[in-house]
């Protein structure tokens, strides 16, 4: 591997190597841009992603200090939800959705993955409820 110093280079290295299916030296290489730039929410979100195909653990914690640096991110928000869901954490699952609802509360697809997630918890009624926000949001928009 190459010694990048630059965040376009290694963002660069990035997707060559995702491309690739690469995995781990896309995540090294985004270990090398949170290292120059910590505070950079964008970094974590993407290595959460690369790490979720193998550890949903390591993805959340990702989510998690993208989340205290971009506390509005929706993404990441959603991102950490798919995770937990993952993991069978469905009321943390059901926690991170309706925190990102609050943030963008017209984003049909959050009312979907939260009613996912109130299903397996047995909550039908409240599932159904989403289901048909999200219907009327995706009729307006």
């Amino acid at each position: 591997m190459t010694e990048p110093k630059t965040i376009s280079e290694l963002m660069k290295l990035v997707m060559e190597e995702s491309k690739k299916g690469n995995i781990d030296n896309a995540i090294i290489y985004l270990n090398e841009a949170i290292e120059i730039e910590p505070n950079d929410a964008r970094f974590y979100i993407s290595r959460g992603t690369f790490r979720g195909t193998e550890n949903y653990k390591d993805a959340i914690e990702d989510y998690t200090k993208a989340i205290e640096i971009e506390p509005n991110s929706v993404f990441a928000y959603r991102l950490r939800g798919d995770s937990k869901c993952k993991l069978g954490d469905y009321q943390g699952a059901i926690d991170d959705y309706t925190k990102a609802i609050k943030i963008d509360p017209n984003n049909a697809y959050l009312y979907n993955y939260r009613a996912e997630s109130k299903r397996k918890l047995g909550d039908n009624e409240g599932a159904d409820e989403d289901d048909r926000k999200a219907e009327k949001l995706k009729n307006i928009f």
